[in-house]
């Protein structure tokens, strides 16, 4: 009867031993992989302003270095994580943006490019003044950034626009794009007009 005793009090010290080496092998296992989450700071270098079509954006990092936060030209915030030092992942834009080598450019995987530079070169002559479309009177007013305008057209209707890097008009609010042609003396618009500057005669 003691040798059978002996032996569940072996058998049961042995269980709670293994269990007790599990949950310390656990411990170890989670503490590691928590510790090695922030991966040497990986997004630090992305901290602060960027641009996307000359228009002003943000990246916020985290003082874990890996959980960021985007703010697009609107304004518009998204939480999301470097995957490494040059894989960015935004869940709820279901995008990820691609760091270059130089850390001076992402490219997002809908298309669109961040930079760290504001270099917008625009189009080579001002699009600033009067335009006429069909003899009738328009303009443009652009801001002093260089980037931003006012179209007035025909009818006296106003919209806001911009201009982006390859020096491309855009109205969102008529949802037309416009290229500027003739030495900026034409602008051809997406919806089939065209605007001309008055002649000097």
């Amino acid at each position: 009867m003691n040798g059978i005793f002996n032996a569940c009090v072996t058998t049961a010290g042995l269980r709670a031993s293994a269990k007790w080496w599990l949950a310390i092998c656990t411990f170890v296992f989670v503490a590691e992989a928590v510790a090695r989450q922030p991966s040497d700071g990986s997004a630090a270098s992305l901290d602060g302003r960027w641009y996307h079509d000359g228009a002003p954006t943000r990246i916020l990092v985290a003082p874990d270095g890996r959980s960021i936060t985007i703010v697009n030209e609107f304004g518009q915030r998204s939480n999301g994580y470097a995957a490494d030092p040059q894989i960015l992942v935004i869940p709820s834009l279901a995008i990820t943006g691609r760091v270059s080598k130089d850390g001076r450019r992402i490219t997002w995987t809908n298309g669109t490019e961040w930079r760290r530079e504001s270099s917008v070169p625009g189009p080579t002559v001002n699009i600033n003044g009067r335009w006429f479309r069909n003899g009738q009177p328009t303009s443009i007013d652009v801001a002093r950034d260089g980037r931003n305008f006012t179209i007035i057209q025909e009818w006296g209707l106003r919209a806001t626009g911009r201009i982006t890097g390859n020096g491309e008009l855009i109205v969102p609010a008529w949802e037309v794009t416009g290229q500027v042609k003739q030495n900026g003396q034409r602008i051809k618009w997406s919806n089939g007009t065209e605007w001309t500057r008055p002649r000097l005669f």
